[in-house]
């Protein structure tokens, strides 16, 4: 299984590199920008959204405060509400 992805992935370089060798240095510039671009949205994705990551107790109490506030202020909807929503929008 190794030998076949690791062929697999001599070729996808082999091909890669011929086609980037009839390309111009700026649009070679240009692809290395986007690629740059790329990698951080990826980083700072990984870093900053994480819905299950761990929370100490003083931001699962943050939250907390948060939603009964929104609750007193009628920022909420009934679960069967949200439920008629969705069978709505993907035609459930």
């Amino acid at each position: 299984m190794d030998m076949d992805i690791q062929a697999q992935n001599k070729t996808i370089y082999k091909d890669t590199m011929a086609m980037m060798s009839g390309l111009s240095d700026n649009d070679l510039l240009l692809i290395k920008e986007f690629i740059i671009r790329l990698d951080k949205r990826k980083e700072i994705r990984e870093e900053s959204y994480n819905p299950y990551k761990p929370l100490a107790r003083e931001e699962i109490i943050e939250r907390l405060a948060i939603s009964r506030r929104h609750a007193d202020n009628g920022r909420l909807m009934s679960a069967d509400q949200i439920s008629a929503n969705v069978r709505k929008k993907y035609g459930l």
